[in-house]
């Protein structure tokens, strides 16, 4: 076995998916997870010698400290993800996104753990013209952004040739993953178009990047690969450039891929303007050229496997509250 990697919010959305990818690549995880949207994603892992589950909030300095003896290496995706969540819990947000960020980098470092790697967003472009790399002007439209940028940079002020921090701004994730949700645009259209038939769009010529999160868990084992001097100290803004998409684009692709599924044809249904503010495109030249990342999946190919998790009825209601981060309920579906 490689060694071990702690993943601090290895239950959620993202963190459910890596620790698959980060076992197939043969590494033993130890996963720190408050569980406040339920333990499914982790029920698997109860008899699994290479996987270690603590269950506890990185608000907690003690737990924070105890998670990472004999780690090498902390993958943090743990937070309040995603604007409406952060508006429903504004203090909790500050704690966890910044206040925690701060204690766990800071005890990454007193333990002697070079390697850090922290999940940003590119939401902390906001709102741009021009395709936006590394270093174009931050310009946050929410506190969830506010916060990530303040965390990127304490990480980034603690770094030395000790203690190499790698930050990675993650384009807005889709597919399916353990721990679903449906309060992201690809999954959410899924499954409106399943439950309502039809596709709804606010506005929809809004710029987004996207990526799927099997792409995204292969972004973070490039990074966990590579030379640290290469990549310790770091930015990247992790997705494509071909996967930056107007919302109606990515309306249409979804639709293309329920009817290579089903055979239906889902309406397209346009309404007024979106209350999301957000606007940009991003380049990802950096990560594809200093690490050779690219994508390998398509919304096409999500929106099939979501459609088929919901017609097999492995998702039985996706209206629980359950997908939906904003509502921070952790009572899980029950199946079968």
């Amino acid at each position: 076995m490689k060694e071990k990697i702690l993943v601090i919010g290895g239950a959620g959305f993202l963190g459910a998916v890596l620790a698959e990818r980060l076992l197939a690549e043969g590494y033993g995880i130890r996963i720190l997870d408050s569980f406040i949207y339920g333990k499914k994603a982790v029920e698997k892992y109860v008899n699994d010698k290479r996987v270690e589950i603590i269950e506890g909030d990185i608000r907690n300095i003690e737990t924070v400290n105890l998670s990472m003896r004999d780690t090498s290496s902390v993958v943090l995706l743990a937070a309040v993800v995603g604007d409406p969540a952060s508006k429903a819990r504004p203090e909790q947000t500050v704690e966890t996104n910044y206040l925690a960020t701060q204690v766990a980098a800071s005890s990454a470092k007193i333990s002697s753990i070079k390697r850090f790697i922290y999940a940003s967003t590119c939401s902390v472009y906001g709102i741009g013209s021009s395709i936006l790399d590394e270093n174009a002007p931050l310009n946050p439209v929410s506190l969830y952004a506010r916060t990530k940028i303040s965390s990127e940079e304490s990480i980034m002020s603690m770094a030395d040739n000790s203690f190499k921090p790698t930050v990675m701004r993650m384009s807005t994730l889709y597919g399916y993953s353990p721990r679903m949700r449906f309060d992201l645009v690809v999954n959410t259209m899924t499954m409106t178009a399943f439950t309502e038939g039809r596709i709804n769009v606010f506005g929809g010529n809004q710029w987004r990047p996207l990526l799927n999160l099997y792409d995204a868990a292969d972004a973070y084992i490039k990074v966990l690969e590579a030379d640290l001097g290469k990549v310790g100290g770091k930015i990247y803004n992790v997705g494509s450039e071909e996967q930056n998409y107007m919302i109606t684009d990515v309306a249409k692709l979804v639709a293309g891929g329920i009817k290579e599924q089903s055979g239906k044809e889902i309406p397209i249904n346009i309404e007024g303007e979106s209350t999301d503010a957000r606007d940009y495109r991003v380049s990802f030249k950096k990560i594809q050229n200093e690490l050779g990342f690219g994508v390998k999946h398509t919304i096409p190919e999500a929106a099939k496997e979501i459609w088929g998790k919901l017609e097999s009825k492995e998702i039985k209601d996706p209206k629980q509250k359950v997908y939906y981060n904003h509502y921070f309920d952790s009572s899980e579906e029950l199946i079968g």
